[in-house]
């Protein structure tokens, strides 16, 4: 296992109309498409309305929301969004054909290849349940039905969403649970973790207390797990669970082919500086829920060092990821923009796994399970890593 970095971003706020400019509106939904994959969370007990209202139950099921009309009208908003935005210049798309609408969807922030694959697989099942052919080469002929069954497929593949299913420590939840996971997939969700953040913050909460406790000795044991600890790590599964629905390209990228070592430039930054890496009472959190400390990571010292050259502990020990369908160029970019490498792109090559001989790659050939381990090579070696190790 490994932890690979990933950006969450919460777009609190969607009510039902948001689409017709309820609530936060467009704004909202506007915020999504920088999001590869979407996790719902739902009060699974039923407790709150679908503007998160606590509704007052006396202990009458009658009173409870039903958490499967969240998953419906959160559904219809995503679909009435792009539907209406479509519907709303019909006449033009219709008038110059496919192509407009392929370039339609390119709002949501996606290539016009994975549109096409999509109207493919759309196509493909209309002519086989239908019998029609050809049908966006006869956009004229639509009707509303024809519409939403493109949206519907587009969401699925552009916005897949998993299901974390809160307050499962409720009672009234048991029933809710079972049953939504027993028809999923369901409404666009996929997949459902039950969890509860009641919980998670008691963990989290106790395991910053013993991290706290632990930095004021200089060599505190390490203590056996108290059976009373509070344990979770429900949220942990929900983000793995989101991101298999749409499972990013990994690639590693390394300073040598033979010895795997990562890049001097990862080094000095990514690995031991990035804001997005674990601080002491987040590993503490880590190692409580059964994950394993960041290679980088000092357990004595509690804090992130260096690697030095030719560790073999830390042979593939970088790996950054992309969107499907990227190239060697944009992994060449990434780490630019990452600080790893400087100068032009020169050449590249790469291999599937351990122990395989490398090839040359060209950087506009596709990365893949094929050529996931690269090396790039570039017009200025990065020097500047050693001056920053200095001062570590």
């Amino acid at each position: 296992t490994r932890f690979i970095p990933v950006c969450l971003k919460d777009v609190a706020g969607l009510v039902p109309g948001a689409y017709q400019g309820r609530g936060r509106g467009n704004k909202f939904l506007d915020d999504l498409t920088d999001a590869d994959v979407l996790v719902h969370i739902v009060d699974a007990s039923g407790s709150s309305d679908a503007e998160g209202n606590k509704l007052c139950n006396d202990g009458n099921p009658d009173d409870l929301n039903n958490p499967i009309h969240d998953l419906e009208w959160v559904r219809n908003e995503l679909v009435e969004w792009v539907y209406f935005n479509l519907s709303s210049k019909w006449d033009s798309i219709s008038r110059r054909g496919k192509q407009k609408l392929i370039e339609m969807f390119s709002g949501y922030k996606q290539s016009q290849s994975f549109t096409h694959d999509v109207f493919v697989s759309v196509e493909k099942y209309v002519k086989e349940v239908e019998g029609r052919d050809d049908i966006f080469d006869q956009l004229e002929m639509w009707d509303e039905g024809d519409l939403h069954r493109l949206v519907s497929a587009f969401l699925g593949a552009r916005f897949p969403m998993a299901l974390a299913l809160n307050k499962a420590d409720i009672s009234s939840s048991a029933k809710y649970i079972s049953d939504i996971k027993s028809k999923l997939p369901i409404h666009g969700h996929h997949t459902g973790v039950s969890l509860s953040a009641h919980d998670e913050m008691k963990f989290i909460s106790h395991q910053i207390k013993l991290a706290i406790k632990s930095s004021s000795k200089d060599s505190a044991p390490s203590q056996p797990k108290s059976t009373n600890e509070p344990m979770s790590g429900r949220v942990w599964d929900c983000l793995q669970a989101a991101v298999s629905l749409r499972q990013p390209t990994l690639v590693f990228p390394v300073n040598d082919m033979q010895t795997l070592e990562p890049l001097p430039g990862l080094t000095s930054g990514y690995a031991i500086r990035d804001s997005s890496l674990p601080n002491h009472s987040f590993v503490s959190c880590i190692t409580a829920a059964g994950g394993s400390v960041p290679s980088q990571w000092d357990s004595q010292r509690k804090m992130y060092i260096p690697s030095t050259k030719g560790d073999v502990k830390h042979a593939l020990r970088d790996v950054i990821l992309l969107k499907p369908g990227s190239t060697v160029e944009d992994v060449f970019l990434t780490l630019k923009n990452m600080g790893a490498l400087e100068g032009e792109f020169v050449r590249a090559e790469g291999s599937s796994r351990i122990g395989e001989k490398s090839k040359p790659v060209t950087k506009s050939e596709f990365v893949g399970k094929h050529n996931r381990i690269l090396r790039i090579m570039t017009t200025k070696r990065k020097v500047e890593w050693q001056k920053n190790l200095a001062t570590v």
